[in-house]
């Protein structure tokens, strides 16, 4: 028997893929925060691990867009560099 995946579309390039292949961004009362573990409840938005759609979302606004408050080019910074080590 075959084991179910998840998919999930990352707000970057709009594409499905695997969950447990995206960064999960999950909105708290402190803020916008990485789920590591993709554990975290709340609402949540997905990315891909790539610079490339971290830019297409940050360019687009799709972080704003998803959890309606503002968000600063210094957490699109550090999702970069989260994604990329």
């Amino acid at each position: 028997m075959a084991k179910h995946i998840p998919f999930r579309m990352c707000i970057g390039c709009r594409c499905m893929r695997p969950k447990q292949s995206l960064i999960k961004i999950v909105a708290s009362g402190e803020g916008l925060a990485v789920d590591e573990r993709q554990k975290l409840f709340g609402r949540g938005a997905y990315i891909c691990r790539e610079s490339a759609c971290i830019e297409a979302a940050k360019k687009k606004k799709a972080l704003q867009r998803v959890f309606k408050r503002p968000v600063q080019d210094a957490f699109y910074e550090r999702l970069k560099e989260w994604a990329d080590g």
